[in-house]
């Protein structure tokens, strides 16, 4: 009476495990995307980027002549006259004066704010790498929130059925109790089943309303139901020096500190380059009806200026950028090493995942086959109900397992080609099919 029961529960994993091909949910590329157009980080880092750009087209504009125009009105208590002979009458001071000024300021020699404007370049730089690892942090949380939400839609469907099957075996205990072959014991027994798996359905429905919930809070996109899972082919992942020689030098973490790295430089150099004077000319109009001794309307002004200054201040602001160069020196470094770390964990934890997901199958059909030994000793009347529970009891926890095992190498794989920069379908000329 029990075969039909396990043939379901076979059937059922069965469905849970096909081609990643038959995955309703939809790709990952599409969360993925989402969470880069969406998500308040990777937004808040394209408007810092954006921002970091305006202000070097601010740093660039001051190294360009500038105009300043300006009007003023003045109504003096009185007006001064003169009258010299030969000139007539001269206004030198008007009751009613309007004055108009127009001022050219042209850089010549600004080391300084050259300087400053370099810098605020490799700020620019510095602020398009950290968006990118930003959305590189972002693409992590997305895979990890991604396999989480498949696992759990699996493992709810199979307590679903899980639940289906032993309220029919509680039926069918009822039924033989009837009949006189069962104890009430027998029965107890398959309520007790019954009510341990509506608990494992209320964990499973609560895991899957928050991980789905958790993707779209990541990728603004609502995730759709899961009606299989993917079988991954348990192939070897090449070598660790393939890996290692595959990684991104235009990693985000690498480009960060690399930015930093030339920001602190430049630093370094608009700080020396302040003691250096700097040189500028100005032109000069001025419109007014004052026009004093010389009954000039309009006169213009040529003007060069040559400027210094020094404090100790400037001292100690360039002792802090040579030790700001410092550390990012030792910055970069160390972003090259952990992101050569990241790699050596990601390949480890797949092996360690590989050996997992097949010790995983072979649990699986031993407790498969273990149920159906189960089903026939109880069958012929060599064993009781309780050991047949049991058994569907442990073939359940071992599918179930070989599922997680399975979607937790698919993650470690996609996590792998993540801190490798590579695409997620990459693969090493060493992969292989494992069996």
């Amino acid at each position: 009476m029990y075969r039909p029961a396990l043939a379901m529960v076979a059937a059922t994993v069965a469905t849970f495990v096909v081609p990643s091909t038959a995955l309703a949910l939809q790709p990952i590329d599409t969360f993925l995307a989402g969470a880069r157009a969406n998500h308040p980080d990777a937004v808040a880092a394209d408007a810092t980027y954006r921002q970091r750009e305006a202000e070097v087209g601010q740093a660039r504009g001051r190294l360009l002549p500038s105009l300043t125009a300006r009007g003023t009105y003045t109504h003096n208590q009185f007006e001064v006259k003169a009258t010299l002979p030969g000139a007539g009458e001269l206004v030198i001071t008007p009751q009613n004066q309007v004055d108009a000024l127009f001022l050219l300021d042209v850089p010549i020699v600004d080391l300084a704010s050259f300087a400053r404007y370099g810098a605020q370049k490799k700020q620019a730089e510095l602020a398009d790498a950290v968006r990118a690892q930003t959305r590189r942090a972002l693409e992590e949380r997305v895979v990890r929130a991604y396999y989480l939400y498949a696992a759990t839609a699996g493992l709810g469907q199979t307590a679903e059925r899980t639940l289906e099957l032993a309220e029919k075996n509680k039926k069918n205990v009822s039924d033989k109790l009837e009949a006189g072959l069962a104890s009430p014991l027998d029965l107890e027994r398959a309520i007790a089943n019954v009510e341990r798996a509506k608990q494992d359905v209320a964990d499973a429905v609560l895991s899957k309303t928050l991980s789905a919930r958790a993707l779209e809070t990541l990728s603004r996109i609502a995730p759709e139901a899961v009606t299989a899972l993917p079988e991954d082919d348990l192939h070897d992942e090449g070598t660790l020096d393939a890996w290692v020689a595959a990684i991104d030098p235009n990693l985000p973490q690498r480009r960060v500190a690399e930015s930093e790295r030339k920001l602190a430089e430049a630093s370094r150099d608009a700080a020396k380059l302040t003691f250096v004077p700097a040189l500028s000319a100005q032109a000069q109009e001025r419109l007014t009806n004052a026009t004093g001794f010389t009954g000039r309307v309009g006169t213009y002004a040529l003007s060069a200026t040559l400027s210094f200054r020094f404090d100790f201040g400037q001292v100690a602001q360039l002792d802090a950028a040579k030790a700001a160069q410092e550390a990012s020196l030792a910055r970069a470094e160390g972003a090259r090493r952990s992101t050569e770390d990241a790699v050596v964990e990601a390949y480890h934890r797949i092996a360690a995942s590989l050996a997992k997901a097949r010790a995983a199958r072979a649990q699986a059909r031993a407790a498969d086959k273990a149920a159906s030994i189960a089903e026939d000793r109880y069958a012929a009347g060599t064993s009781t109900q309780l050991d047949v529970t049991q058994a569907q009891r442990d073939a359940f926890s071992a599918n179930v397992g070989r599922i997680q095992a399975d979607l937790d190498l698919a993650q470690s794989r996609a996590v792998l080609r993540l801190a490798t920069g590579k695409p997620l379908s990459f693969r090493t000329s060493g992969d292989r099919p494992s069996p």
